[in-house]
């Protein structure tokens, strides 16, 4: 499996004990460490046992300091560097609230001839029949046709692809038509709306009918095989054949820390059992994954931080190992 992450950023999460808009906060926990979603996805593909290929740009301007950070980690890396400042998230996690707090910040400016030589290089990273994913939204002022671009080298390769970024970013993919993308329900229904999506307030309404239409909508047009998770509430799946949903995983409010990164632990669970199974792939077996490594993600602060042994816990009889 190649990752391939656009854009990423060092994550600043605090821990408050209220959180008031306007006022100033003294933290009483922080963390620094190297964010962006396809890292997480190649941290949580790690705790399952495997051992993804990540690809990323490097922005000159605190690169080293982000290399750093993620090299400590474990992962097998590549680079490409780009000039700029590599982008922060501010992550705050307010005391005995299930409230988190997530603002992302902008990243370094591409060209469109360093973002063709990216896709080229990752191209030269793809396998025949590889499933690659690009994870995370893109640089600032990327090109028009920049998913386009993307989409055409992979092919071009022989691999598959997933992509998981901003619904901002999609009018760039043109007329191409990707493999598979994983949005959440209100990034669906903004790709369906053709809006920004620069702020998101949750809507746990009808969510599960929500999701199927919008599987709906987004099959063939954009993709092949479409995923449109609800949080919580469960997935919707739809490709030529096929066309559900499936509720989630539920744990118990006592083990819930964070949200933040679950939809990267389920595309993690999701690929690493479509990756395992290329030929005859269940494509339920492959979303329940998909969704007990979300689940289990939720149990901790740290993206991917989860115990295997957790996530085939949740799964119980739906493993297939």
């Amino acid at each position: 499996m190649l990752i391939l992450n656009p854009n990423p950023c060092i994550d600043l999460t605090f821990w408050v004990n209220t959180l008031v808009v306007g006022s100033v906060h003294r933290a009483t926990k922080n963390l620094t460490s190297a964010g962006g979603k396809g890292i997480n996805v190649a941290r949580a593909c790690q705790t399952m046992g495997s051992r993804p290929h990540l690809y990323l740009t490097l922005p000159k301007l605190e690169g080293s300091f982000y290399k750093e950070l993620l090299d400590s980690e474990g992962h097998d890396v590549d680079y490409f560097d780009v000039d700029g400042e590599v982008r922060k998230a501010v992550i705050v996690n307010k005391a005995e609230s299930s409230a988190i707090t997530v603002i992302n910040g902008a990243g370094p400016a591409i060209s469109s001839a360093d973002w063709q030589e990216f896709c080229n290089e990752a191209a030269k990273r793809v396998a025949p029949d590889e499933l690659v994913l690009s994870m995370g939204s893109l640089p600032t002022n990327f090109p028009d046709d920049a998913l386009a671009k993307l989409n055409i080298a992979i092919h071009s390769a022989g691999g598959k692809l997933l992509i998981d970024t901003a619904p901002v970013a999609f009018p760039s993919l043109q007329n191409e038509i990707v493999d598979f993308i994983s949005p959440n329900v209100e990034e669906a229904e903004a790709l369906i709306n053709k809006t920004s999506g620069d702020l998101f307030v949750p809507n746990d309404e009808n969510i599960k009918e929500r999701a199927m239409a919008a599987a709906q909508a987004l099959h063939g047009t954009l993709a092949h095989n479409v995923l449109v998770t609800g949080g919580a509430a469960g997935c919707a799946f739809k490709n030529d054949d096929e066309h559900w949903w499936l509720d989630a995983y539920e744990i118990p409010a006592d083990r819930y820390k964070s949200a933040v990164g679950a939809g990267d632990s389920f595309v993690a669970g999701f690929a690493m059992y479509v990756e395992n199974h290329p030929k005859k792939t269940n494509w339920q077996t492959a979303v329940r994954y998909g969704m007990a490594t979300a689940a289990a993600s939720c149990e901790t602060y740290r993206a991917g931080g989860f115990e295997k042994s957790r996530v085939l816990e949740l799964l119980g009889s739906d493993a297939d190992e």
